[in-house]
Order: structure tokens, then C-alpha cells, then sequence
């Protein structure tokens, strides 16, 4: 433990824990609030069925156009494919907005978590909108 020679520096100490406080709580409440809004969204492998899912992973939209519809067998993968997409690429996006908050080893740790070819799928995707 640290022993202080005089008061300034107690009160110069205490100032600068109180300083790191607020801004640390500044943060936080910046990523809760844009985490609070943040949503995710996926397509089948072959692009044609888009599933969204809302602020909390749960599926908000599902687009299904008539070409998928006569995929028979094929279409409920095809919508489960899609509905994985958004909640990865929800829980990438929050992972990305946090890490200045959670660290890089929670970053990877949920990337990690995440298929590989899906994690491509999204960065792709990303790339082409101009978002990433």
C-alpha cells in the first residue's frame, strides 16, 4: 500500500479515481444506449430469404419471396440459415461496439463462437453495403 506524504496527494488521487469514474460511466452509458437499438440481419445461402432480428435477438422480420417458397424441403433451412445470420450478426455488432468496455478477449471469444463460414457471410456482406 501506498503511503502518501501529504494531502494533495490523497486529494489529487481521489480526483483522478473520481474522473476515471465518470468518464468509465459516460462510456457505459453510450454503449447501452446504441446496444439498446442494435439489430441483426442474415440471408439464406442463397440470398433470397432475409430474416431480422430486433434489440433482443428475437426475429422481428422474415422476407420470404415466391422462389423460395417452391424450395419444398429446402425452405425451412433456408429460414433457419437466415435467422442465424441476424442473431450472429447482432451479437458481432455488439461485440464491436463494447469492446472498448468487455476487451478483446471477450471480442474473440464470441467471434469464436460463431461458425466461421457465417462470420465470412457477414464481413462480406458488410464490405459490399459499405458498412464494414
Amino acid at each position: 500500500m501506498r503511503a502518501f506524504e501529504n494531502q494533495e496527494e490523497v486529494l489529487a488521487l481521489i480526483e483522478r479515481v473520481r474522473a476515471r469514474n465518470q468518464h468509465d460511466t459516460a462510456r457505459l452509458e453510450s454503449y447501452l444506449a446504441e446496444a439498446g437499438a442494435l439489430t441483426g440481419e442474415g440471408f439464406s445461402e442463397d440470398g433470397s430469404v432475409r430474416a431480422e432480428v430486433d434489440e433482443d435477438g428475437l426475429v422481428s422480420r422474415l422476407d420470404i419471396p415466391d422462389s423460395a417458397l417452391r424450395r419444398g424441403a429446402h425452405l425451412a433451412e433456408m429460414i433457419m440459415v437466415a435467422i442465424r445470420e441476424a442473431q450472429a450478426d447482432r451479437a458481432l455488432r455488439l461485440t464491436e461496439l463494447g469492446q472498448g468496455i468487455n476487451g478483446e478477449r471477450t471480442a474473440e471469444r464470441v467471434r469464436d463462437a460463431i461458425p466461421e463460414h457465417t462470420r465470412d457471410r457477414i464481413a462480406e456482406r458488410r464490405r459490399g453495403d459499405g458498412r464494414g
